[in-house]
């Protein structure tokens, strides 16, 4: 069973993820970029479900952190309620797979992390 990180702020988007994908996947969540940051030092995820805002570390900052991470092979999805077109440039220079808008929709998250699910 793959593992899942959940990193958002909203503890009503991380319950509805936790919902939606805990049949198929091992799900973590936590609500910050630095929790996600000493999560990932304990515990190697899959995949990381990442957003964007957040207060403190947003999810910029925290996906160049993972980045240097030596040897981290996970995938990283953002997860974004704002459709700019330079955040998602960056976050893709930066290495991010994917994009999922929130509010999101359960099938269509649990059908993009099977796609990726089968790359990692």
């Amino acid at each position: 069973m793959k593992n899942i990180l959940a990193v958002d702020d909203n503890p009503a988007n991380l319950t509805l993820i936790r919902e939606t994908l805990r049949e198929l996947y091992k799900v973590y969540v936590v609500t910050s970029g630095e929790q996600a940051l000493r999560f990932v030092q304990m515990k190697t995820p899959d995949i990381v479900l990442l957003d964007i805002c957040m207060p403190g570390m947003d999810g910029i900052a925290t996906l160049k952190e993972l980045n240097k991470i030596e040897g981290q092979t996970w995938k990283v999805i953002i997860l974004t309620a704002m459709a700019d077109k330079e955040i998602e440039s960056e976050c893709r220079q930066l290495g991010a797979a994917g994009f999922m808008a929130k509010p999101f929709v359960p099938e269509d998250m649990i059908h993009t992390l099977r796609e990726l699910a089968e790359e990692v």
